[in-house]
């Protein structure tokens, strides 16, 4: 198709925008508007939830997502298990790790809260537990209840959250503080959670301003926010957790991965710690008494606000937030104006309603945008366009999407999540010293397969059975239904896959390679396809 070639170009952040109202929180708002807002707080938008929340505006959509049940991901799991137990005996089935990604799709596509689906991938990117180590990958139903735990506190208070997260024996073995013992001869506390919950989970590695710039020192340079004599008092607090097993046994106990650890104190490290800040946690208390202080050392560190911000800011709207912005989301974590700290509603709030979130269209402006995570673009077809089988289950495991898009949710690579947040692609990204993360799974590889993958989506199943009652296929029966007008076609996927950001050049390519396609049903595929693949679409303005 000549004049396609304009869709495999090199993604780039800058994007021509079309025209576009700027919106404000309260009251209803345009379509164009509302699908923007849903492609940050959802995984996806349906053409009736996007004109619905246009209706009701941001304010009153948030309250109502607050306001909703949780998805929970594990209760899929525990009911496969009954069946599976009640099958034949001799077939000796189990649930295994491709169901857990069953589970997830399961509520990802008709869970009640999409807004809190869509912040706890976020925050399991930020809070990485992984099944591509082999103990997690076999307990599926632990790994659901990790992203249940998350799911729970996604509107909570970080406070508990970033307990909680510690306490979760699915990142006790991810990260080796489960069964972590108190010294003895030779032997020292371990100190990979130690690190990590500073380093990834709490205050980051330098000190920062509330607008998230480093503090320096007087020759400039930015000051560590702790050295290897914090991180291993922290480690002698991370000691004395185990399974909470039926037998009570820290050593040897049976595996429970969906209650939270409990403390030994008989192996938890006697004496005072050394905090940040210069607090120390006294001698003779408890073992969780020394792990209530110190989260409250790290949860109260003024640096969490900015770093906190930051992470979430890109993960749902932007890759290079102002200053300005992240210093606004900040200030709301610090005080959400009831003087509660960390409170994740009003958090969330903020970094969706902020004016620089809000602000629109970004003509010309390099800095504004992120790239579409891989994997997400196929997530976004799917609920936009309503995927479904006769028994409106999901049966997808994704088994190539690792290799294909390069990510799969809870499957990163490292503890590092699948791409670093000041990743910058070499050429105009890094030249103008801006950070695009989700380039880093970009290569070769996978900008050809993913792409194949949403051909393969978009022409056929989701999920490759050859089973009419459980394949999984876009609904694509109003888009047919109108594809004889090509233009009300485009203008439809317009709104509904970029929110009415699409360029001129890039429709009149659209119309005019859809215009030549005489069959209904292959218009309209085509079209999505070559929207899926396209730079407009896959940079999110």
């Amino acid at each position: 198709m000549t004049g396609c070639r304009v869709f495999l170009h090199s993604c780039m952040l800058l994007v021509v925008a079309t025209t576009a109202t700027a919106a404000t929180p309260t009251g209803s708002v345009a379509p164009t508007d509302a699908a923007r807002f849903l492609s940050q707080a959802t995984l996806g938008a349906s053409w009736d939830e996007i004109h619905r929340t246009a209706d009701m505006g941001y304010e009153v959509w948030l309250e109502e997502q607050f306001n909703r049940p949780v998805g929970h991901h594990q209760p899929y799991l525990d009911r496969l298990a009954t069946q599976l137990a009640q099958a034949d005996p001799a077939l000796e089935l189990e649930v295994e790790a491709e169901h857990r990604r069953w589970s997830w799709w399961q509520q990802v596509m008709q869970g009640p809260d999409p807004l809190r689906q869509r912040v706890a991938l976020a925050l399991s990117e930020h809070f990485v537990v992984s099944d591509e180590m082999s103990q997690i990958r076999d307990t599926p139903q632990g790994l659901a209840n990790y992203y249940d735990m998350l799911l729970g506190h996604a509107f909570g208070n970080y406070r508990d959250l970033l307990m909680d997260v510690t306490l979760h024996p699915i990142m006790g073995i991810y990260l080796s503080h489960l069964g972590n013992q108190r010294s003895s001869s030779g032997r020292f506390p371990d100190e990979n959670y130690a690190r990590e919950i500073m380093q990834l989970f709490s205050i980051g590695l330098f000190l920062l301003e509330p607008d998230g710039s480093p503090v320096v020192d007087g020759s400039g340079a930015p000051i560590p926010t702790y050295d290897n004599d914090d991180i291993t008092e922290f480690a002698k607090i991370f000691t004395g957790l185990s399974y909470d097993s039926p037998e009570r046994d820290f050593r040897g106990g049976q595996p429970v991965w969906t209650r939270p650890m409990r403390m030994y104190d008989e192996y938890h490290e006697p004496g005072p710690k050394y905090l940040l800040r210069g607090t120390f946690v006294p001698a003779g208390q408890t073992g969780m008494q020394d792990l209530d202080d110190a989260i409250d050392n790290l949860f109260l560190h003024p640096n969490v606000g900015p770093f906190v911000a930051r992470r979430l800011i890109q993960r749902l709207v932007m890759s290079n937030p102002s200053p300005e912005y992240v210093e606004r989301v900040a200030n709301v974590f610090d005080d959400n104006g009831d003087g509660v700290r960390g409170d994740m509603k009003s958090i969330i709030s903020a970094v969706l309603l902020d004016s620089q979130a809000r602000e629109y269209p970004h003509i010309g402006r390099i800095e504004h945008g992120m790239l579409r995570e891989s994997f997400l673009r196929r997530v976004h077809l799917a609920r936009a366009f309503e995927a479904s089988n006769l028994n409106f289950d999901y049966p997808i495991s994704d088994s190539r999407a690792s290799r294909d898009f390069g990510q799969r949710p809870l499957s990163s690579p490292t503890v590092f999540n699948f791409f670093l947040p000041d990743h910058q692609p070499t050429g105009e990204i890094a030249d103008a010293n801006l950070f695009a993360p989700e380039f880093q799974i970009i290569t070769a590889v996978t900008a050809i397969s993913s792409a194949n993958q949403l051909r393969s989506q978009v022409d056929g199943v989701m999920n490759g059975n050859s089973n009419d009652l459980f394949e999984v296929r876009l609904n694509l029966t109003d888009e047919i239904a109108i594809a004889p007008d090509v233009r009300a076609l485009i203008d439809r996927l317009d709104l509904l896959l970029m929110y009415g950001n699409m360029s001129q050049s890039m429709r009149q390519i659209l119309i005019d390679t859809a215009s030549r396609i005489d069959d209904l049903e292959d218009r309209v595929k085509m079209t999505i396809f070559l929207i899926s693949i396209s730079p407009e679409y896959t940079v999110l303005k």
